[in-house]
């Protein structure tokens, strides 16, 4: 059994002084504590070809000191969940329960089932939706951050880009680029393995002792018209990067009654994950639960075609560490949407869907909807870990034990050094898990920390180092909770700044590449806020709260934004 798990945390390092921003020292002055590595890593394996997992595959890649590199991406393209995909599952599932099966190979030919060609492709759709998770992107959607700050370092925009790009224009650049890594679907190398789900991460033995990870591996393929094929097979990595995302399952409010509604009128109840097309809703009445950005940009996108659009927000919110306030991402709903309060419970089911009753908290009962959707954020989830637990103890001067659940409990992910490396056992590390960062750039910096630590050309601090720089940042973060990944500007910056020390220091010694300063955005993102009507606050572009005291100061309700984006 694994004592810890890999975790993905994020914080401000400003707190901390810099002794411990930067626990290693300069030029030819060792660490004081120093973390050993168990075995050589010369085997890696990268799960999920999105932006992050790219980005580690190119650090690795360029510091050259590896062996095998292989990434495992689930669908057919890279990209991750800037790649539409029409799949759509019939219905929520709650709970949503992993299944462990594995047989060595399973085939689905429905050719000669008799079924009409409708039933045929639907059959081999469920199968498919099983495997894949469908994408959290619907026709119109659009970046919601300019091109200018989703750009990949080295790897720029065609010139004259329009700025809010279309999710097909984010989807092209990130094939583009996995083409110029060599690792699209069409290349012909052993490195990358689409259409492969990791199922299972364990712990590799060899002579009785920890030598690394056998991961637990599945194919899912159209091999022809009407038939699909599963396989499943081993490899073996000394290291992994988990780069899976941060979009996998729907967070769905526990609102009493909700789950027999479910199960009565399951096409009519969804995640924000489900929806594709405001025309499927054409002359309806359509409840939104929530206030975040899927919640407003699935209630914009609705507007036009449905006959009445309801939008159900909640009064107050426990967290106020969000990346945008609710005056934003309301402020551009449409004026013809009615508003609702928070939802109390679904009273027992009718007949039909429009004939049930919703209660909201104040008394109000509503009735008369075709169709509810959620949007209601994600949560955490990497199932291939779900076996692993955490016993360690924080550290010797922070005594108490701290029983640690699963890496996650789907609100945040915990146990991490700098939010990057499993504390217990630094061959796993997490990329692309923080909230509020610039993804394409910061995990360009995150890839080349991981392949230096992992080559021997930047040392880590010790496991006891590292655990308290851990449980200060918790305590620098107002402790573990929803919206512990969220990273504010200023403490964006700060580990960039630390990366670059870190690195840079570390290459005097080692050799290898030098980081520089990350691109200056301000003025774009500045434009940005103005053209759309955003006044920033103090703390910087993204419109947030900074502090764990922020939700004392005196702002409107709307602006205490609740992190499950309700």
């Amino acid at each position: 059994m694994l004592k810890g798990l890999l975790v993905v945390g994020s914080t401000l390092l400003a707190a901390v002084s810099a002794t411990e921003q930067i626990p290693f020292g300069l030029g030819d002055t060792p660490f004081e504590e120093r973390y050993e590595f168990g075995w050589p890593i010369k085997n890696v394996a990268i799960i999920g070809a999105g932006v992050s997992g790219l980005l580690s595959y190119r650090s690795l890649v360029e510091n050259g000191n590896f062996e095998t590199i292989r990434l495992f991406e689930r669908d057919s393209v890279p990209g991750d969940d800037w790649w539409k995909s029409d799949y759509v599952p019939t219905s929520l599932s709650l709970p949503s329960n992993y299944s462990k099966a594995s047989p060595l190979h399973k085939r689905y030919d429905v050719s000669g089932s008799g079924l009409s060609e409708k039933r045929k492709k639907r059959e081999l759709e469920l199968a498919r939706n099983k495997f894949r998770l469908p994408k959290p992107i619907w026709k119109t959607l659009e970046a919601n951050t300019p091109a200018p700050q989703q750009q990949i370092p080295g790897y720029p925009w065609p010139p004259h880009v329009r700025w809010a790009t279309h999710h097909t224009g984010l989807s092209r650049y990130l094939r583009a680029f996995a083409s110029w890594l060599g690792v699209n679907t069409n290349d012909d190398t052993p490195d990358i393995s689409y259409d492969t789900r990791v199922d299972k991460v364990t712990k590799r033995y060899v002579k009785g002792e920890h030598r690394g990870w056998t991961l637990v591996l599945h194919k899912f393929v159209h091999v022809e018209e009407d038939i699909y094929e599963e396989t499943w097979w081993t490899e073996d990595f000394d290291a992994i990067v988990v780069a899976s995302g941060r979009f996998n399952i729907p967070h769905i409010p526990a609102i009493p009654g909700l789950v027999e509604w479910q199960e009565r009128f399951p096409e009519h109840i969804l995640h924000s994950r489900q929806y594709r097309y405001a025309e499927s809703y054409s002359k309806k009445n359509v409840l939104v639960v929530g206030a975040s950005a899927s919640a407003t940009g699935i209630s914009i996108d609705l507007n036009p075609f449905v006959k009445q659009s309801y939008l159900s927000v909640r009064e107050h919110s426990d967290n106020p560490r969000a990346p945008v306030s609710r005056s934003t991402h309301l402020a551009g709903v449409p004026s013809n949407t009615t508003f609702v309060g928070e939802i109390k419970a679904f009273l027992a089911p009718k007949d039909s869907m429009t004939e049930g009753k919703i209660e909201l908290v104040n008394g109000t009962i509503i009735t008369g909807i075709d169709d509810i959707i959620f949007g209601t954020g994600f949560r955490y989830s990497f199932p291939y870990l779900s076996d692993y637990h955490n016993s360690s103890v924080r550290n010797d001067e922070i005594p108490d034990v701290l029983e640690q659940p699963i890496v996650t409990d789907g609100s945040h992910v915990r146990s991490l050094y700098l939010d990057t490396f499993y504390i217990d056992q630094p061959t796993i590390a997490f990329q692309g898990q923080n909230v509020g960062i610039q993804t394409f750039v910061y995990g360009k910096y995150l890839g080349t920390v991981i392949a230096k630590v992992w080559s021997g050309q930047a040392p880590l601090p010790s496991s006891r180092a590292m655990w308290r720089h851990f449980w200060n940042t918790v305590e620098e973060r107002g402790g573990l909770r929803r919206g512990f990944q969220w990273l504010p500007k200023d403490a964006e910056r700060s580990y960039f700044r630390h990366f670059i020390a870190w690195i840079n220091s570390a290459s005097i010694k080692y050799g290898g590449e030098q980081l520089d300063l990350p691109p200056d955005v301000t003025e774009e993102m500045a434009l940005w806020q103005k053209a759309r009507g955003i006044v920033p606050n103090k703390d910087g572009w993204n419109d947030l709260w900074s502090g764990v005291n922020a939700q004392s100061q005196d702002h409107d309700q709307w602006n205490k934004a609740a992190m499950d984006d309700w």
